[in-house]
């Protein structure tokens, strides 16, 4: 065995237990949402190829023997599927609204290629295929034209990225598409008949490929590991724990001063002064009423029902709605035209604006003004809410959305958890921005696939 091969041999090992790794850890830290089950897929193709690559080479000892073992031919079964299945997790990572007709037709097209590899064992014919240059060409067209795909979605979801965060990532991704493509390009061109020798280097490429993959699924997505998020939830708690004691005490105190009152000095009480003692005690029961609705908003399981929704229009009933209301600060509408329809549930997506149109009011008063803007970014739908308040402080602002931060003297700070809550259930980012002009609260939802707004 030369050296190279040498190499190439514990280069396999290594990616395919690499790939291992990552199978398990998303089987144990992840939930089960598109995203992780393709990328799950993805390194399964990669260890299944690159542990019977490995075995070839245990075996034959060269890969210029490798039709001479059974293990060349199951490698390819994991080869054959990975153009779709790469293509199929980055539409699920950056929200593309990919049609699922085409995304069948990329398996439907790669299924031919990963099932004659086994019948290759079997059947002259069909192993005559495999081990020809037909089967290399047809599997580098799905593999380019996963490619040039892959390169369009993220070059699409970079650009309408809403964060840093979110373009470093899909920029993690975008590098382990071209480190794959290419890895594996070079694997498929060791052919008798190309004259050009090119080291194979779809092993180490695994590699590589593999853990930069990750890094971009990884990374700035804590919330998607389920022991973090189980000790954020701890955490909640714990905090929600402090917050009901001291929330709960100044309005139990004035309930309990009133009533003793009341108990003692039945007698000499006017009747004006006993009705202002049980208006103070209706009063602050319907303050804790309040208060346990907003609590029980923040933990309760919310049932979301997602149907198709015009936000422009949602947009305007609600402002219309809460016009009706003395809190409400001066509204203007700049709704963009072609604005598509979005997958949201509508009740839910109300109660977000509302508490929004409430902040802004608090925040400016009735001398100050919002400003509701709406755009249509590349594949997802952008709403800014502009405020002409004194903004947010910089201290508070990267913790804005945290239960029981509020930059209000009586203020509980549950309403943008609970909006937070809201928009991340129906599919959506909320973020917040702040300078001497005011603040702004934008969120970002995806827009249906084919879906158009009503004329």
């Amino acid at each position: 065995m030369t050296i190279i091969d040498q190499m190439d041999k514990w280069l396999a090992l290594t990616a395919a237990l690499i790939n291992g790794l990552f199978i398990l850890l998303i089987l144990t830290r992840t939930s089960r949402t598109t995203v992780y089950v393709t990328f799950l897929f993805n390194c399964l193709t990669a260890a299944i190829w690159t542990f019977c690559d490995f075995m070839v080479l245990q075996t034959m000892h060269t890969m210029q023997t490798r039709y001479q073992s059974p293990w060349f031919y199951f490698s390819l079964v994991g080869t054959g599927m990975a153009p779709a299945v790469m293509l199929h997790f980055i539409c699920s990572l950056a929200g593309f609204p990919l049609k699922r007709r085409l995304l069948l037709a990329g398996y439907v097209l790669c299924l031919p290629l990963t099932i004659s590899s086994p019948l290759a064992l079997k059947y002259p014919k069909v192993q005559d295929f495999v081990e020809g240059d037909v089967w290399n060409a047809l599997y580098l067209a799905m593999l380019f034209a996963s490619f040039a795909a892959s390169n369009f979605v993220l070059g699409r979801a970079i650009n309408g990225a809403a964060s840093k965060g979110e373009k470093s990532r899909f920029r993690y991704v975008l590098i382990a598409v071209w480190i794959a493509c290419f890895a594996c390009s070079t694997d498929l061109l060791q052919s008798n008949h190309i004259p050009l020798r090119i080291p194979p280097l779809g092993h180490l490429g695994t590699v590589i490929y593999t853990s930069v993959l990750a890094a971009g699924v990884y990374k700035h997505r804590d919330a998607y590991d389920l022991l973090v998020e189980m000790r954020t939830k701890l955490d909640m708690l714990n905090e929600m724990t402090a917050g009901i004691a001291h929330e709960l005490r100044t309005p139990l105190s004035s309930i309990k001063g009133a009533a003793h009152l009341l108990n003692e000095k039945p007698g000499s009480l006017t009747g004006e002064k006993s009705r202002e003692y049980l208006n103070l005690i209706s009063d602050e029961i319907e303050r804790l009423d309040g208060m346990l609705t907003n609590y029980r908003g923040l933990i309760r399981p919310i049932k979301i029902e997602k149907e198709d929704v015009c936000i422009n229009n949602l947009i305007e009933k609600t402002v219309t709605l809460m016009k009706m209301s003395e809190n409400a600060p001066r509204i203007e509408l700049d709704l963009s035209q072609g604005v598509p329809l979005c997958k949201a549930d509508p009740q839910t997506l109300r109660q977000v604006f509302i508490n929004l149109i409430r902040n802004s009011y608090d925040a400016c008063g009735s001398d100050g003004s919002l400003r509701i803007h709406t755009e249509h970014i590349h594949s997802s739908i952008r709403i800014t809410f502009s405020d002409t308040g004194n903004g947010v402080p910089p201290e508070i602002l990267p913790r804005i959305f945290e239960p029981f931060v509020s930059t209000k003297a009586n203020g509980m700070g549950l309403g943008l958890a609970i909006s937070k809550r809201l928009v991340n259930l129906n599919g959506g980012e909320i973020t917040a921005e702040s300078d001497n002009r005011g603040a702004r609260f934008i969120i970002h939802f995806p827009a249906g696939d084919g879906l158009n707004p009503p004329a």
